[in-house]
C-alpha cells in the first residue's frame, strides 16, 4: 500500500509525503491517533516511499521496485518492527538497546533504517529512556516510527524530540463503502456496523468476521425477558473461555509452519514468549469490545428514551428490539459496564466481573 491509498488522513499524508519531498526526514516520528484507523499502515508506506528507487510519485513509493517488494513482504533487512511480548505486554529496555545497536550500523542495502515501535505507550520506564538518548543523539541514517493510541502515557521528552502526525476516525462512509467492497454482507448491516465502529476500520471487519454482536444481542434479548443472569454469566464465562482457546490454537497453529529445528532454544523460548503474549493481547481485546457492544446498546436505550429519533441510534438494524427496551436505570447500567471494564483492566477474575455486571443490567 502507498500513502496516496490511506483512506481519510489528507493531513497525515501530506505531512509525512511533504518530509520526504522536502528532504527533511526527521529521526523519531510519532503517529498517534485511534486504533483501525491506518498508522501502522502509513508507518509501512513511509518506510517504503523514503526507501524506494523507482518512484515517479513524489513522496511516495512505487510499489513495484525490489525494495518495496521486500517491505511488503516483511524481509526487509532495513526494516525492523517491535511489539510487546509477554503476559504484561510490555517492550523491555533489552529490546530498544537490540534496536539502538542496529541502527549504529550503516543500512544494509537501503538509504534509511527504519524502526517501527507498535503500541509505543508499552515502553517500560528504562526502555523509554534508554531511546530518549538515541533519539536526542542520532545515530545514523535512521527513523525510530512510534505507533500509540495514547501518547500521553510517553514521557513528554520523547514526545517532544519526535514529530507527531495525528490520524483521525475514518468517516462512517469510508468504513461502509470498504465493508461493502470487503465482505459479503448487507448494506443495512454495513451502516449499523460502520456506525458502531466509530471510524475504526479494523473493529468493523472483527465485527463482521465474529459472531460478537449476535452473541451480546442474544445476552440482551435474555436479559430484557427475565433470564437468570447467574445461568448468563455461566454461559458467558464457557463462551470465553472457549474463545481464549481457539485464539491459543489459531496462534499454535501459525506458529507450527515455522520451523522450530532451525532455531536455538533461546529462540525457541522467545517465540513461545511472543505467542502467548499475543493470544492474552486478542483475548483481552475481545473482552473488552464485548463490553463495548453492550455500552454502545444502552447507549442507543438513552437516546431513543430521550428523541424518539430512530436516525441518532447506532445500531440501526436492531431497531425492533430497541422499541421493547426498557429504558429505566440506563445511566446506571452503563455505569456498570465501565466499572467492569476498569476491573478487567486491574485483572480482576473475568467470570466474578461479569456474573456482578450481568446482576446489575439485569435490573
Amino acid at each position: 500500500m502507498s500513502l496516496d491509498a490511506i483512506r481519510d488522513q489528507d493531513v497525515p499524508i501530506r505531512l509525512l509525503k511533504n518530509m520526504i519531498t522536502r528532504e527533511r526526514i526527521p529521526n523519531g516520528l510519532l503517529m498517534w491517533g485511534p486504533s483501525g484507523v491506518g498508522k501502522s499502515m502509513a508507518a509501512i508506506a513511509f518506510a517504503k516511499a523514503i526507501n524506494c528507487t523507482e518512484s515517479m510519485i513524489p513522496g511516495d513509493a512505487c510499489n513495484g521496485c525490489l525494495s518495496c517488494r521486500k517491505i511488503d513482504s516483511g524481509n526487509h533487512p532495513d526494516l525492523v518492527q517491535v511489539s510487546p511480548i509477554k503476559k504484561s505486554r510490555i517492550i523491555d529496555v533489552e529490546a530498544i538497546d537490540n534496536m539502538i545497536e542496529m541502527a549504529s550500523l550503516r543500512p544494509h542495502e537501503s538509504n534509511w533504517k527504519i524502526f517501527i515501535i507498535h503500541e509505543a505507550e508499552r515502553m517500560r520506564g528504562p526502555a523509554q529512556n534508554h531511546l530518549l538518548k538515541t533519539l536526542e543523539e542520532p545515530v545514523g541514517p535512521s527513523v525510530f516510527i512510534l505507533i500509540s493510541e495514547f501518547p500521553q502515557l510517553l514521557l513528554p521528552t520523547i514526545r517532544s524530540r519526535c514529530q507527531r502526525v495525528r490520524f483521525q476516525t475514518l468517516h462512517p462512509d469510508t468504513v461502509h463503502e470498504l465493508l461493502l467492497r470487503e465482505r459479503d454482507i448487507t448494506a443495512e448491516k454495513a451502516t449499523a456496523i460502520a456506525s458502531i465502529a466509530q471510524g475504526q476500520m479494523s473493529r468493523a471487519l472483527d465485527l463482521v468476521d465474529t459472531d460478537k454482536r449476535e452473541l451480546i444481542f442474544d445476552i440482551i434479548e435474555q436479559l430484557q425477558v427475565g433470564s437468570d443472569p447467574l445461568a448468563l454469566s455461566e454461559e458467558f464465562a464457557s463462551l470465553l473461555n472457549t474463545q481464549k482457546k481457539q485464539i491459543e490454537g489459531a496462534i499454535k497453529a501459525e506458529s507450527g509452519t515455522v520451523d522450530t529445528k532451525e532455531v536455538s532454544k533461546e529462540d525457541r523460548e522467545r517465540i513461545k514468549e511472543e505467542d502467548s503474549a499475543l493470544a492474552d493481547a486478542l483475548n483481552r481485546r475481545s473482552i473488552m469490545e464485548f463490553l463495548y457492544l453492550l455500552e454502545m446498546w444502552y447507549r442507543d436505550v438513552m437516546v431513543f428514551e430521550a428523541t424518539g429519533d430512530t436516525q441518532q441510534v447506532l445500531n440501526q438494524d436492531k431497531l425492533p428490539l430497541l422499541q421493547q427496551a426498557n429504558a429505566s436505570k440506563s445511566q446506571e447500567k452503563i455505569a456498570a459496564i465501565e466499572k467492569a471494564r476498569l476491573y478487567l483492566e486491574r485483572f480482576l477474575n473475568e467470570e466474578r466481573v461479569f456474573r456482578d455486571l450481568f446482576f446489575a443490567l439485569a435490573l
